[in-house]
């Protein structure tokens, strides 16, 4: 299991297995199995970390226990990496004295441009094991709320055309982001005055804006694929700290539908965003998208 060892409440449940390898018996998923179940496992974590994690209860798989698995780690950083490499860019784009002819070298050495790379090389590799190999992948990081977020997305939208349209990239982003828990509240820190939650920002990270960014660079690479261009992407990621729109508040489901009401009180911004014409892009070739066995493969 992901703490390393082997007793059944260590391991991931059977029933799940069972369900991503199509057997029908327990049996098929352990070690002296007969029949192998190929499963594809992929922590986002660096490993380093995942050992390190450990300590904490955020363990890896042990493949050993199950037949045919195999676990590979991909290097994403955490979200204090990500805040930390946000927040350079954020002072290279603000500061007079900033070099034009070193601009790219020092974008780069920010870091935010290699943790894209890592995150779309992560999922594209999700999407080429599920549409090639026919394997069940299995997704996570620590938590399952923040990388496994953004790679479970961007996995369905370089797989999946209906993700790539207007509607079907809302409901992607309610699927892996809302309902699987991203704590927007907690990552964006919603009426929050600085550095109310400690001195080293706590929990606060653009997890949110990187997965955008990370679309971004799909659309720009891809623009006949998708129907939204990226003034819709902008737009986005502006009502994410604007709190306009109940969509993207607090951290949980039950937060928002039970404790809060959010539906019931706040404007919904998918909406808002299918109102305007101009966030529709002209040259998106549906008939191109919807290519039968298509699976994008961005330039890293």
């Amino acid at each position: 299991g992901v703490g390393g060892g082997s007793k059944g409440e260590d391991r991931p449940p059977t029933e799940f297995l069972r369900m991503l390898c199509g057997r029908n018996n327990e049996s098929d998923l352990i070690m002296d199995g007969s029949n192998p179940c190929s499963l594809k496992i992929m922590d986002m974590r660096p490993k380093s970390a995942a050992m390190a994690n450990r300590t904490q209860g955020y363990g890896y798989e042990n493949t050993n226990y199950y037949r045919g698995a195999s676990i590979n780690f991909y290097g994403i950083g955490n979200i204090h990496a990500v805040r930390d490499s946000y927040q350079k860019v954020c002072a290279l784009c603000l500061s007079p004295n900033t070099s034009d002819i070193q601009w790219m070298q020092l974008v780069e050495n920010t870091n935010w441009p290699s943790m894209t790379r890592l995150i779309l090389s992560a999922s594209w590799q999700t999407a080429f094991h599920v549409h090639y190999n026919r394997l069940p992948v299995l997704l996570h990081c620590s938590h399952g709320w923040d990388r496994t977020s953004q790679v479970a997305a961007l996995s369905q939208l370089l797989l999946d055309p209906h993700y790539r349209m207007r509607e079907g990239f809302s409901t992607l982003v309610e699927k892996d982001f809302l309902s699987f828990g991203h704590p927007f509240h907690t990552r964006c820190g919603h009426g929050e005055g600085k550095n109310e939650q400690g001195g080293d920002e706590g929990q606060l990270s653009p997890i949110f804006i990187q997965f955008l960014d990370c679309v971004f660079q799909l659309v720009n690479q891809f623009p006949d694929y998708f129907e939204f261009n990226a003034r819709y992407l902008l737009l986005l990621s502006e009502h994410i700290y604007s709190c306009r729109f109940g969509t993207l508040l607090c951290d949980s489901e039950r937060e928002r539908e039970v404790v809060a009401g959010i539906r019931q009180r706040t404007y919904c911004m998918w909406e808002y965003l299918d109102s305007i014409p101009d966030l529709i892009n002209p040259v998106f070739d549906r008939a191109t998208s919807e290519k039968a066995g298509d699976l994008l493969m961005p330039l890293l």
